[in-house]
Formats: structure tokens, C-alpha cells, sequence
């Protein structure tokens, strides 16, 4: 059937305004784009120095509760390689309805996925997602974390979807229907997988094995992406496929590549039929389980309407008042981008499968297993937001980094597809644990720290274990010269090389570990480790004025430049990570010849444009004026990268979002407050973008409840010249335990 585009549009408008007038008016959830960073970026930044960008923000329309075990999306790309998202817009097709676990905004890769499409049977079959490139129109108007519709043009078929957090909800409506057909692809690119119909059950079950990549690449992960459809109609065919080859009534396919299968119901001139997804990583049976308990009836409309509650929910944890309406699009989508990682791993009866294990099932007592923790990325900003919106999910994230650690027996440096990976450099999983621990989170901190403390003193005894991806990279060297030289490559890890970066954070995260130690009253530990976070020094090469790569004898190399990408930083420049000790920054004034020089270098930096928001390493520097006392170049700087590294669109994100930290780092902008250095419970000051922001704690880790901050009424100041804490004038500086009390922080522009 066709139909003008015209037709189609009024089709998809009249359909969901008859579904959405049945549910209660969406407030805080309407504010989100799910389309933000689905495409180049054309930020403002882009125009002012558009080399200095990562193409895109990376993230997907997902439709998924916070935290979900399973994203749902359209797909334009079939496959699961690196880097490769499942969704880009502007491409004119899209191929079906992917189940995915793509870490958002990244450069990973997806796995365990399968993707569902809908059509009419007949002599246009086509069963390869190339094959069946389908223009599409996507009603953006109630596109949102909680809904998604789309209306295929050649075909006259709507599609729905909403989801729980372990479960998918399709309900697809035939204009005109040739028997209704779905079709499922098992999306494994290393040619395994399994789908079978029951047609005594009336459902369609499948797995897809789950493979690594950096440390132990290739080799299987030990668990699959399993699930379990069922539909609301009655099954009259099926038909099993691999490749372009199929058979028809056949039911069952096990590995090759492109494999899947379909299924048709009886023709109907108006089909609509429902579809129910579970998912698990378990096995096939949790995830019946977990699709019986999260949608135990037939009824779209309600799991959509809970749907969007518990989005307003979290999203509610921060009020705007009076805030521009562009403004909240841009707040709302950040939080929301924010709120999708680390991802729920465990079922709803608490299976999980085994860290680092083959298979072996493990079960959660008291707490939810999370896992795909993008450590190097999120430690620094997503997850402190984390602890303070979403305290009960954070906590139970910082206990299962300590379960992987005590299941594989080293703490995990960058934890994904529930294996080691050791994919970036640094040792964040001790950081984010640090940052927990001083807060006052509930779990076994002597049992986290014997693992943080393993990673920061031992070497694996056995090379296999290394080569797996446990233990800090070229730790032997760091502990030896107190700095990583350049003879060093590091050639067992995916970022090879970088020394002179892993040696700043390594002296970082020897920080973080010294204060915990302190608080456990390991004295000696403490000791050695503070002196250890020092070893910054040992890569500032005070004639050169920078970091810079030094030689086991010492000596520095004079492959140098200070605005350039060179093999021993990581994805940035030694101008971006001189700035990286925030442990120390007093510290590291002297070492660049005083505050007036420092603070010179940091003038530069940003009225050069030198500076760059798109990638992780720099996001602390426009704060680090407030610590030679120009509060006021901080709040301007922050506002500027506010206004010109974020926009609205698909090309609204700079940079990889990267697991939410690009998001988060607005959201604390807008705010006007960060966590320069996680582990020390101090905030430093901007300012906030709107007159009054409210913040709705909860009490059992915030007994304050609210935390208001407000500025100048009708101001429309870039910066201000005063704050008070309670009344109390103070510095451009909170703490987490102010946070904790509650309290209001007035910024006012007088004198």
C-alpha cells in the first residue's frame, strides 16, 4: 500500500493523540530530545574550531527505564562492531527495532542484541537487514525516554515500543495487512547465536553470545543476550533463515552467519498486534521471569503510562524555576543521557551471571548487580551526579564493583560486558570507590579496599592474568622510577603507550586509595600512597614548562609540543594534562613557578581556544580559576562552554557522550557546582544558569531533603560577585556533607 507522506503524518499524529489522551500529561519527560548527539555535532564550538571535536556525541533514541538491562531503538546499522552505534540520524531507512546494550555515546561496541522488524508477507519478503532499508517517518513530537513511534511509508505499518527495565512493549498496527509478519535477527557477527519458535507456547525465544574486545579480545565473555517474545495473537507460520537462504515452517536455527527467524498471523484488513520482550543475560528462562513480572498483562498504555512516571521521577530529583524552555530541553535531555549507565545486570530474583566467569550463576542478596562502567569517563562527573539523584542505585553500583573484584580477584580497571578490559588507562574503579566511601555509602569498605590496595601494590604473579586485563598497566615501571618512562611502551593494553598520562592518574587514584586508607586508619598505607600522589612532579619538565615524556635515565624527550597529540598523553595534549592533578593543585602552582604563572597558563588556554570540552581529560579545567581566586573567570567560562559546546538537535553534543559524563558535566554546569577531584566531598562554584534550581533529595542519604540555589532575581549576570550558604557568606566552594544538611546557596551580584 501508498501513501502520501502527508496521509502517513496525519496517520501517526491521530493515532498517538488517541493512545496519549488515555494517560496523564507528561511533565519533566517532555523536555527530553532523545535525538541530542545522534549526529554530527554543529554545536557552536564546531564552527569556532571544528577540528577539535570527535564526530559525533554517539547516543542512541533509547527507550529504556533509568538504568535498564535492555535499550530499545531503531536500527540503521546491523552490526556490533566498535564504535559503530545502532542508530544515526539523518540515514533515510531504518532496518527494525533493536534490543541493544550499546553503552551510550561511546565507542565500544554493542552485544548480545537482536533486532525485530515488522511487514507484510508476501513477494517483497526480505529477510537481511540490507535488504529491507525502509524509509521511515518518526513522530518526534512524543518521541521520548518512555515512547517511540514510527510509521513505515511503502508499507502503511505503525510501530510502538515501550519497555520496563528488563522488557520491550511493541504494538504494531497494519493499515493495510498482507499476512502480518515480525521478523527477528539474531545480531551476532561472529556467526553463533540461536532462535527457536514454539508454537506450543506461542513464542519466540533466542540468544545471542557475547564477545570481547581490548584484553582478551575475541574470546567469549561467558554469557549471551537472551530473550523471549510473546505475542497477543496466535502463531499460523513460521519460517527460519540464515543469510538469504530460508525455509519455511522450519522453527528452529542454532549459529552461521545472519541467522533468525519469523513468524505470521492470520490477515486482518486492520492488524494490530502486541508484542512482549523479556530479556536477561542469565538464561532464556530468566528472562520469561523478568517479562512475567515487569508486564504480566497485555495493556500498552499502562506499562507506558509507568513508564513515564518513573522518568519524571528521576528527573524530578532537580527542579528548574522559570528556566527558558530551550534551557530544559537541553537540562532534561543531559539528565535523562545521564541516567542510562551502568547498566542493571541481575534479574528480578536476583541472577546474575558470574564476573569474569563462564557461565557460572551468581545471585545478588539485598542489592542490584550493575555492570558496563565506563570507569575512566564516568568517575569524574556521572558519577558523583549519580550519588546525589540516584543515591540507591549508586550504592548498589559501588557494591558491584567490589563484587567483580572479589569474583575475579582483581579490581576491574574499566568493567564491560561483564568481563576485564582494561580498555583505558588509569585505575577509576578505586576512584569511584573512594569518592563512595567518603561520602558515607553503605558497603564492605575493608573488603573494597584490599582490592583497591591489590591493584595499587601488586604486579599478577601469572602473565595470563595480565594479559587478561587485571592489574594497573606498567605498574612495575611506575612503582620503580615514580613515573612510567618512555622505554616502557605498555604494549598489553588497547592505549598503549600514553605514560605520561597513566603516571598524573595513577598519582590521582594513589591519592583517592590514601584516603581511604586514612579513614581505615592504615597508617602506613596512607603514608606511602600521599607520597606516591606526588609522582606527578616526576613528568614536569620545568624547562619546557608542561608534562612531557622522560626517559628511564631521567631525561626528558624533546618530542614536544604543548598544543599537540603525542603518543605519551592520552586523547589530548600535554597543555590538557598538565592541568590533571586535581588532587593537588596548589601543588602543582608551584611546580609551573607560582599562582601568577598558573594562572596565566590556565588565561591561555582558554582565550586561545586550546581548551577542549569534547573529550574527558580537560573537563576540571575551567574550574581551576576559583583556586587562584577568579571566581568570575570560572563562572564565565563554564557559561561560555554551557552555550557553545551544547545545543539542540541531533548535533547537540561536542563529543562522545561517553557512557552520560559529557551530559553530566552540563548538568552540574548548569547547576554552578563540580567535582573537581572525586574523594575529596568538595564541590567548586560556578553559577547557577537560572534563578532557582531546587533540589529533592532523598532522605535517607540526604537527611536535609532539599537543596535549594538560587541568584539575583531578573539578573541576567554571566557571573556573580557574592555567595551565601545559609546566610553565611563563604568562598566559591560547598561540601558534600552541606549537600547532605540541606540548606540554600544564594549567588547575588552586589558587592
Amino acid at each position: 500500500m501508498k501513501c502520501s507522506r502527508i496521509l502517513i503524518s496525519l496517520l501517526v499524529l491521530i493515532i498517538s493523540l488517541g493512545y496519549s489522551c488515555q494517560q496523564k500529561s507528561p511533565d519533566l519527560i517532555k523536555y527530553v530530545d532523545p535525538l541530542i548527539g545522534t549526529a554530527l555535532a554543529t554545536t557552536k564550538s564546531v564552527r569556532l574550531k571544528p577540528g577539535d571535536r570527535v564526530n559525533n556525541g554517539q547516543t542512541i533514541p533509547a527507550v529504556t527505564a533509568p538504568f535498564g538491562m535492555t535499550q530499545w531503538t531503531p536500527q540503521t546499522q546491523p552490526t556490533e562492531k566498535k564504535c559503530v552505534a545502532p542508530f544515526y540520524f539523518g540515514t533515510t531507512y531504518i532496518q527494525g527495532f533493536r534490543a541493544t546494550h550499546w553503552l551510550s555515546g561511546s565507542c565500544t561496541q554493542d552485544y548480545g542484541s537482536f533486532t525485530v522488524y515488522p511487514m507484510n508477507f508476501d513477494n517483497r519478503f526480505r529477510l537481511m537487514p540490507n535488504q529491507r532499508n525502509t524509509d521511515y517517518l518518526m513522530n518526534n513530537d512524543t518521541l521520548s525516554p518512555a515512547y517511540l513511534t514510527t510509521m513505515f511509508t511503502e508499507t502503511g505499518i505503525l510501530s510502538e515500543v515501550t519497555a520496563t527495565k528488563r522488557s520491550g512493549f511493541f504494538r504494531f498496527s497494519w493499515i493495510d495487512a498482507i499476512e502480518p509478519t515480525i521478523i527477528f535477527d539474531i545480531n551476532s557477527d561472529e556467526g553463533e547465536g540461536y532462535i527457536k519458535i514454539d508454537t506450543v507456547n506461542q513464542e519466540v525465544i533466542g540468544f545471542n553470545p557475547v564477545h570481547r574486545i581490548y584484553a582478551g579480545s575475541g574470546k567469549p565473555a561467558g554469557i549471551s543476550g537472551y530473550f523471549v517474545a510473546k505475542f497477543s495473537q496466535k502463531i499460523i507460520k513460521t519460517g527460519i533463515y540464515r543469510g538469504t537462504d530460508f525455509t519455511v515452517g522450519a522453527v528452529e536455527q542454532n549459529k552461521g552467519e545472519n541467522i533468525g527467524g519469523y513468524v505470521t498471523f492470520a490477515t486482518k484488513s486492520d492488524a494490530v498486534i502486541l508484542m512482549k520482550i523479556g530479556t536477561s543475560f542469565t538464561s532464556i528462562e530468566n528472562a520469561r521471569k523478568n517479562l512475567e513480572a515487569e508486564i504480566p498483562d497485555w495493556n500498552f498504555n499502562k506499562t507506558k503510562a509507568e513508564l513515564e512516571n518513573s522518568w519524571n521521577e528521576y528527573l524530578g530529583k532537580i527542579e528548574l524555576v522559570n528556566a527558558p524552555e530551550d534551557d530544559k530541553i537541553k537540562f532534561y535531555t543531559a539528565l535523562y543521557h545521564a541516567l542510562i549507565h551502568p547498566r542493571l545486570f541481575s534479574d528480578v530474583n536476583g541472577e546474575y551471571p558470574r564476573f569474569a566467569g563462564n557461565g557460572e550463576i551468581e545471585k545478588a542478596e539485598g542489592f542490584d548487580y550493575y555492570d558496563d562502567f565506563s570507569n575512566w569517563d564516568i568517575y569524574r562527573a556521572q558519577m558523583p551526579l549519580l550519588s546525589i539523584i540516584a543515591p540507591k542505585e549508586y550504592n548498589d553500583m559501588v557494591k558491584s564493583l567490589v563484587v567483580k573484584a572479589e569474583q575475579g580477584g582483581w579490581l576491574p580497571i574499566f568493567p564491560m560486558w561483564n568481563s576485564y578490559t582494561s580498555a583505558m588507562i588509569g585505575d577509576h574503579s578505586a576512584s569511584i570507590i573512594a569518592d563512595a566511601a567518603m561520602k558515607g555509602f553503605d558497603f564492605d569498605l575493608e573488603k573494597a579496599y584490599q582490592y583497591m590496595r591489590k591493584n595499587a601494590f601488586e604486579i599478577p604473579s601469572d602473565s595470563s592474568e595480565y594479559e587478561d586485563g587485571k592489574g594497573r598497566r606498567a605498574l612495575a615501571s611506575y612503582l620503580k622510577y615514580g613515573y612510567i618512562p618512555l622505554e616502557d611502551e605498555v604494549l598489553q593494553a588497547f592505549h598503549k603507550h600514553e605514560q605520561v598520562s597513566r603516571t598524573l592518574e595513577y598519582a590521582y587514584n594513589d591519592w583517592a586509595i590514601a584516603q581511604v586508607a586514612k579513614k581505615l586508619n592504615k597508617t602506613d598505607d596512607y603514608n606511602e600512597l600521599m607520597a606516591r600522589s606526588q609522582n606527578y612532579q616526576h613528568v614536569f619538565d620545568p624547562q619546557k614548562g608542561w608534562v612531557c615524556g622522560r626517559f628511564a635515565d631521567g631525561t626528558f624527550t624533546e618530542d614536544f609540543s604543548p598544543t599537540e597529540h603525542l603518543s605519551y598523553i592520552t586523547e589530548g595534549t600535554p597543555k590538557h594534562y598538565t592541568f590533571y592533578v586535581p588532587h593537588d593543585v596548589t601543588g602543582l602552582m608551584e611546580l609551573m613557578s607560582g599562582k601568577e604563572k598558573f594562572a596565566a597558563q590556565l588565561d591561555t588556554m582558554i582565550d586561545r581556544h586550546e581548551y577542549w570540552h569534547g573529550n574527558e581529560p580537560s573537563h576540571q579545567i575551567p574550574y581551576l580559576f576559583n583556586y587562584v581566586g577568579n571566581w568570575k573567570k570560572t563562572q564565565e567560562t563554564v557559561k561560555y562552554l554551557l552555550k557553545t559546546e551544547y545545543g539542540l538537535g541531533p548535533g547537540g553534543i561536542s563529543g562522545n557522550d561517553d557512557a552520560g559524563q559529557m551530559s553530566a558535566w552540563y548538568v552540574f554546569g548548569a547547576m554552578g557546582f563540580y567535582p573537581v577531584c572525586p574523594g575529596s566531598n568538595e564541590y567548586q562554584l560556578s553559577s547557577p544558569l537560572y534563578e532557582k534550581l531546587i533540589l529533592h533529595l532523598d532522605k535517607k542519604y540526604y537527611p536535609g531533603g532539599t537543596f535549594e540555589l538560587t541568584t539575583t532575581p531578573g539578573c541576567s549576570c554571566t557571573s556573580f560577585a557574592k555567595v551565601t550558604l545559609n546566610g553565611k557568606e563563604i568562598q566559591p566552594v560547598i561540601t558534600h556533607e552541606d549537600l547532605q544538611k540541606g540548606g540554600r546557596l544564594d549567588f547575588s551580584a552586589g558587592n
